[in-house]
C-alpha cells in the first residue's frame, strides 16, 4: 500500500484544531510571564477558530462530527472564560 492511500487513517481534518488549537491555547494559559498584544489576539484567534469547528461539525450527520463539534464548542467557551479570568487578574 502506498503512503498516500493510508493518509486519511493518520491524518483527519476533524482532528486539526486538537493538534493546533489546544496546545497553544494550554501554552498561553499556563506561561509564567505576563501577556503582550500579540499573544491576547493570538488566543482570541485560537477561541474563534475552535468556534468555527465546533459550528462546522455540530451541523454534520456523523455522531463523531458532532461528538468533536460540541468538544470544541466547549473548549472555546472554558479557554476563553479562563483567558479572561488570567487576563484581568
Amino acid at each position: 500500500m502506498s503512503l498516500f492511500q493510508n493518509w486519511d487513517r493518520f491524518f483527519s481534518p476533524l482532528y486539526i484544531p486538537s493538534y493546533t488549537a489546544w496546545p497553544v491555547a494550554c501554552w498561553l494559559l499556563f506561561k509564567p510571564s505576563e501577556w503582550k498584544d500579540v499573544e491576547i489576539v493570538l488566543l482570541i484567534l485560537i477561541i474563534l477558530f475552535l468556534v468555527f469547528a465546533g459550528t462546522v461539525e455540530t451541523n454534520s450527520d456523523e455522531k463523531k462530527h458532532r461528538l468533536f463539534g460540541y468538544l470544541y464548542l466547549s473548549a472555546g467557551l472554558l479557554i476563553s472564560i479562563a483567558g479572561l479570568c488570567y487576563w484581568l487578574v
